[in-house]
Parts: C-alpha cells; structure tokens; sequence
C-alpha cells in the first residue's frame, strides 16, 4: 500500500472511526471517481499527483471532527468543487444533513453522479452562486457552513450570514494568511500540522459576528 493510502488509513484508526476497513472501500471509489473525472473536470489541481489526494484533501478534510461534531447538524460545504470538504466528512460522520454548493454546472454535475455512487444518505448538490442561493424560497439554514477553497471575500459576507442559523458558525479551513478575515471576529479553534500538507488551521465565526468592523 502506497505510503499516503496507510498514513491516512492509520489516521482513521487512530480517530476510533468504526469499521475501518468500510471506510476504506468507499474512500477508494470516491478516490478513483476523482480520478476518473478530474481529467475531463477541473475538480482538483491537475499538478498534484493522484497519491496526494489521500493526505492533502481526505485527510485534510477530516480534521474538522477533532473539534467539531456534526452529528445531527445541517451542513453546507460552501464552494465544494471536488466534494471536499464535505464528501469525506459525511463518509466518516453520516448522520448530519449535508448539502454541497458549487457555482460551476460542470462540477455539480459530476459530484451528484459521484453522491450517487457513494449512495451517501441526505445529502444535495446545489449548483448556485451563494449570493442567489441565500435567496432561495424555502432552502434550508444551517448550524455550519465549511468553506476549504474559498477566500471570505467581502460579497460572501453577507449571504453566508444569511444562510446561517442565528446559533450556526462558518468555519474557514486556513494554512497561513488570514488577511481575508481583516476586521472580523473569529476563534481558531484547531491548529495542526500535517504530513505532506504542512501548518493547517482552523478559524470559526459565529453568525452574529459575520460582519466587517
């Protein structure tokens, strides 16, 4: 087994997920559709080899559920392009309601067809910019939103505010600048070092202070 696929295979023994061998078998399909459609799809960056993915996007993904729990919370993955964050974390962590927002008709076409194959339960694709998704009648508001890819740039501030419950938190994935959160009130609430991927962050608003100050 290549180096990558064990070190985050270990990773989830390590975190006491339940039947790994399971998770496993679904994050080597989820693997290979990446893969398969990556050629045809900008889903990920074409410069980084396929073996990477294990630890700079699975692994990477999954440090959320050493600080949060989203058991029964109403996610939104905020810019998912490939499905990530979200895709891996409702592997590991089903029970939550999730739904994957990407504003590229391409990419939401091929992370619905790839939700289908991983017959992942509750879980929507909805392709939209987030300034006209945070008007849509009756769409759901949500206890987290995750944004992995994305920089909070000023028009997504108010939309993510929008979309969020009065008690929800946005929750930023950071390595190291956080000069797009300039004049907002933010908590880092895990800070980590990973193989191959290097200093990793992350930083959580609450919706109330969703705000530039």
């Amino acid at each position: 087994m290549i180096a990558e696929k064990q070190y985050f295979e270990d990773y989830l023994g390590e975190r006491g997920f339940e039947n790994v061998p399971r998770l496993m078998g679904i994050f080597e399909h989820y693997h290979k559709e990446l893969v398969r459609h990556n050629k045809s799809v900008n889903l990920i960056s074409r410069k980084m080899p396929p073996n990477s993915y294990w630890l700079q996007h699975f692994l990477d993904s999954l440090i959320a559920l050493e600080t949060l729990d989203f058991v029964g919370q109403s996610v939104l993955d905020f810019g998912t392009g490939g499905g990530l964050p979200g895709i891996p974390l409702k592997i590991v962590q089903p029970a939550m309601s999730l739904v994957l927002l990407d504003s590229t008709q391409k990419k939401c076409r091929v992370v619905q067809e790839m939700v289908e194959g991983l017959s992942l339960p509750d879980t929507a694709v909805a392709c939209a910019r987030v300034e006209d998704y945070a008007f849509v009648a009756r769409r759901p508001s949500y206890d987290f939103i995750l944004c992995r890819a994305v920089a909070l740039e000023e028009r997504y501030i108010a939309p993510l505010r929008r979309l969020l419950k009065p008690s929800g938190r946005l929750v930023i994935y950071k390595s190291q600048s956080l000069a797009d959160l300039e004049g907002i009130k933010y908590e880092v609430i895990l800070e980590k070092e990973i193989e191959d991927v290097g200093s990793r962050r992350l930083v959580a608003i609450a919706q109330r202070d969703l705000m530039r100050r």
